[in-house]
């Protein structure tokens, strides 16, 4: 079984004239055997704010945006599971490898959440490598999984952490992973897995979700910083 054939739904974050995120994320899940043009595949309309709401950025709460309405469309649509990523998801060469028993486990245990991609290095060192539950706070939240049994109550917390004011114990406003830890917090009954080591990173590229960096400006520099970026990832998928 392939994770395809696994997941009910694979929904895709993804602005329409960020092509070079769309042809390289496409080339990116042919590798695991995934048409992007698959039934299965969606890629909703990205909600475009006219204003940050509170949110540290347009792009942040447009950002929030999406993968809210992602997860509330596979609620109310009474999926079992679905798979989100962010057109800068990439993948290593483990995960195509591994697909399948990443597939098997998935349907073999209970589980929640499920995040691929994820912020933590050394803190797993003494976990057995596969999908595994995370023994601390993490970070990134751009290739994750959501159970049905879940759904409706993290549609509920993300819909609340849009109208709470900036600062909120109960986190308001705030980039969708940091909306996730703390949901994890006060959910301590959710079952959490997350891949050891991480199979999937953001693609090294301009954010969309802050203002780019000076040199991503400067046309002197900026082949030099894409191609650096490149070997980046090329790196990491093979080490991995």
């Amino acid at each position: 079984m392939t994770l395809y054939e696994y997941f009910d739904r694979i929904a895709i974050i993804h602005l329409p004239e960020r092509r070079d995120r769309f042809e390289s994320l496409s080339a990116e899940l042919r590798a695991m055997g995934i048409g992007i043009q698959h039934p299965k595949v969606q890629i909703p309309y990205a909600p475009r704010p006219s204003d940050a709401n509170g949110f540290p950025s347009r792009g942040v709460y447009g950002n929030f945006l999406s993968h809210l309405g992602i997860l509330r469309q596979a609620w109310e649509d009474g999926l079992q599971t679905i798979w989100v990523l962010e057109d800068d998801a990439i993948f290593s060469r483990r995960m195509c490898r591994e697909q399948a028993a990443l597939a098997e486990k998935l349907k073999q245990c209970d589980w929640d959440l499920c995040f691929f991609g994820h912020s933590l290095t050394h803190e797993l060192a003494n976990q057995p490598t596969g999908l595994v539950p995370p023994n601390g706070d993490f970070m990134w939240a751009h290739c994750y999984a959501v159970h049905a049994r879940v759904l409706s109550r993290i549609v509920a917390y993300l819909e609340r952490a849009i109208d709470l004011p900036v600062g909120h114990p109960d986190g308001g406003k705030l980039y969708i992973d940091g909306a996730f830890t703390l949901f994890r917090r006060f959910n301590p009954d959710v079952i959490t897995l997350v891949c050891n080591p991480a199979l999937s990173l953001q693609k090294g590229c301009p954010s969309g979700l802050s203002e780019p960096k000076w040199y991503d400006h400067v046309a002197l520099t900026r082949p030099l910083i894409s191609l650096a970026r490149r070997a980046r990832d090329q790196w990491w998928k093979l080490r991995v």
